[in-house]
C-alpha cells in the first residue's frame, strides 16, 4: 500500500478504526481506514513531520513537524488533527525541532522530545509549561501506563533517561543498546523495551527496579518498538523485517519481510 513520501511515524485511534501516518517528505499525514484496507484522506501539517501521537480518548492526533533545520530558526511546530473530521485543528508552539510525541494516560499532559531538550506541554491550553534542558536530542518517548514515569531515549548518549512526571526532573540513566531509537512500554506496565539501531537488539528492563532483564537479538538495525498483548513487535530498517519477540520467553518467534524497498522506521497494531 502506497501511504506518502518518506513515511516515518504512525499511530492509532483507541478503537483501532484509523493509523495516522505521518509523511516527512510531503509534510501531511495520511488517514488508513483499517476497516476498509485503504488510505482516505491526507492532512497538511508542518514541514518534515516525524512522530505522531493519539490522545487517549482518541479525539486528537499530535504530529511533531521536526522542519529542515535544528538552529534557533528551525520549526517549533507541533500540528493538532481533530480526528473526527480529519481536519488540521489547531498548530502549538514547542520546543526545537520536534521529534517524538507522547501523551500522559490522562490526556493532560503531553511530551515532546526537541533538539533543545524535552517539552513538557499543557495538552489543554497548548502551551510549554516545562522544559529538561538535560534531554537535548533525545529521540523516542513513552509514558508508564501509571503516568509515574517518562521513559526518553538518548540516541547519542546510549542511554535510556527515567523522568519523574510529578517532579519534572531526570532521576536515572539506564545504559541500553548501542544508538537505542524508540521505546515501548508492556500494556501491564512491567517491562519496557528499547531498540538499539547499531547493534541490532532490544533491551528488555524491569519498570519497577529498572535493571536488565535480557538483551534479545532481532534482524538489523531495529527502530520501531510496540507492545501488545503477549507479543513485542519490531520494525527493522535495514533487514525490512518485522519481527515478533514473545513477551514471556523473550525470544524471536518469526519475521515478516516486507521487501527491499521497504525501510520501516515505526509501526504500530491496529
Amino acid at each position: 500500500m502506497y501511504a506518502g513520501t518518506n513515511p516515518f511515524g504512525a499511530a492509532r485511534t483507541p478503537d483501532g478504526s484509523k493509523v495516522y501516518i505521518s509523511n516527512s517528505g510531503a509534510g501531511n499525514v495520511s488517514v488508513l481506514d483499517t476497516a476498509k484496507g485503504r488510505i482516505v484522506t491526507t492532512v497538511s501539517v508542518g514541514l518534515f513531520p516525524h512522530g505522531v501521537a493519539v490522545s487517549p480518548d482518541g479525539a486528537y492526533l499530535y504530529v511533531a513537524a521536526t522542519g529542515p533545520a535544528t538552529g534557533t530558526d528551525g520549526s517549533r511546530s507541533l500540528s493538532v488533527v481533530d480526528t473526527g473530521s480529519d481536519k488540521l485543528s489547531d498548530t502549538w508552539e514547542t520546543g526545537l525541532a520536534p521529534r517524538c510525541v507522547a501523551p500522559g494516560p490522562d490526556g493532560r499532559t503531553l511530551y515532546v522530545t526537541c533538539s533543545d531538550g524535552l517539552s513538557v506541554m499543557d495538552a489543554e491550553q497548548g502551551e510549554v509549561r516545562h522544559t529538561l534542558t538535560d534531554q537535548a536530542q533525545a529521540n523516542g518517548v513513552a509514558v508508564h501506563p501509571d503516568g509515574q514515569h517518562v521513559y526518553v531515549v538518548n540516541t547519542l548518549q546510549n542511554t535510556l533517561s527515567v523522568v519523574d512526571a510529578a517532579g519534572l526532573r531526570t532521576g536515572e540513566r539506564i545504559r541500553v543498546g548501542k544508538a537505542p531509537w524508540q521505546v515501548a512500554v508492556s500494556p501491564d506496565g512491567s517491562r519496557v523495551y528499547v531498540t538499539g539501531a547499531n547493534d541490532d537488539t532490544v533491551t528488555v528492563l524491569d519498570a519497577r527496579t529498572h535493571r536488565l532483564i535480557a538483551t534479545v537479538r532481532v534482524a538489523h538495525v531495529p527502530t520501531g518498538i510496540t507492545a501488545v498483548g503477549d507479543t513485542v513487535w519490531v520494525s527493522t530498517n535495514a533487514s525490512s523485517t518485522v519481527d515478533a519477540i514473545d513477551a514471556r520467553t523473550l525470544k524471536v518467534v518469526g519475521s515478516a519481510p516486507l521487501g527491499l524497498a521497504a525501510s520501516p522506521s515505526g509501526l504500530v497494531v491496529a
